[in-house]
């Protein structure tokens, strides 16, 4: 009942912390040229007053893109796609890849092949993907193919095999190292000595007896890994040019008559849906793993 109530208690918080930073460029201003900051609670309460009051007329489903004006709904929704598609199916290359790697390096000795990995797996995103588009760009200019395309050029001709890898890359980093550590851990267990004295195969012992105790530990830290790739999404579609909620939502946030709080608020609020759908659809994918492997 316990885990009930906290959940329940989520979503009204969320909103009120949506709200409550969506508010800051309003309320933190400058006195003038280069004056102190100064607290403008006059204008923030105002903008909140008419987000709630323009929730019935619709007033607060427009903004202003150039020097036109459009409904949320009617650009959102291609956005959005972009966004899911690209974090959802890239978590999901990632965490497989990255599961049966670290798999392999928990049994393996190639310590020089761990070495590559991980210096990979320092490296800044957006230095990653600038390296990706150079290696493109470079073999390019050497021998007239062009492998991948660096970045969209419109919404109608989008990049898609680059950006989908580097998309991978932050979750497969992260559950090699991980799945690694903790399988090394799992086969000193006691029970994976006795399933060894019993005389099973090892792919047997890793699969059926290791791993089934090693994917929790992923669940557990599921939001950790959701919450780095959600601020990587706005790295990865700037650099991709991908008309995904991040670039939608920064690219019109101060509009022709300045900044537009309840776009800011509405974008803010998909995010967390877009959350929210990606991690009940990599939940029920790791439910997937479990139960294939705990048969």
């Amino acid at each position: 009942m316990l885990r009930v109530v906290k959940t329940a208690m989520v979503v009204p918080v969320a909103l009120a912390f949506i709200l409550a930073v969506s508010l800051l460029p309003l309320l933190l201003q400058m006195d003038g040229d280069g004056g102190p900051l100064r607290l403008q609670w006059s204008q923030s309460f105002a903008a909140l007053s008419d987000y709630f009051s323009g929730l019935g007329s619709g007033d607060s489903f427009r903004f202003v893109s150039g020097k036109y004006e459009y409904s949320f709904w009617d650009r959102i929704g291609v956005s959005f796609q972009v966004s899911l598609f690209y974090i959802f199916f890239g978590s999901l290359i990632g965490m497989t890849l990255g599961l049966l790697i670290g798999v392999y390096f928990a049994l393996s000795r190639v310590e020089w092949l761990k070495r590559i990995v991980e210096l990979f797996g320092a490296l800044p995103d957006f230095v990653l993907i600038l390296l990706l588009q150079f290696s493109v760009v470079f073999i390019a200019s050497k021998t007239g193919l062009v492998v991948f395309q660096v970045a969209s050029l419109s919404t109608d001709d989008p990049a898609i095999a680059l950006p989908l890898f580097s998309a991978a890359l932050i979750p497969a980093n992260y559950m090699i190292r991980n799945v690694a550590v903790q399988m090394r851990l799992t086969l000193s267990e006691d029970y994976i000595g006795f399933a060894k004295a019993r005389g099973l195969g090892k792919m047997r012992i890793v699969f059926y007896h290791a791993l089934p105790n090693v994917l929790p530990f992923f669940k557990a830290d599921l939001h950790k890994l959701l919450g780095i790739l959600m601020g990587n999404m706005f790295i990865l579609e700037y650099l991709y040019n991908l008309n995904g909620v991040g670039t939608f939502l920064f690219s019109d946030a101060i509009g022709f008559g300045g900044y537009q709080y309840a776009l800011v608020v509405n974008g803010l609020m998909t995010l967390i849906v877009l959350y929210a759908i990606v991690y009940g659809l990599i939940r029920l994918y790791l439910w997937g793993w479990e139960k294939v492997i705990s048969r």
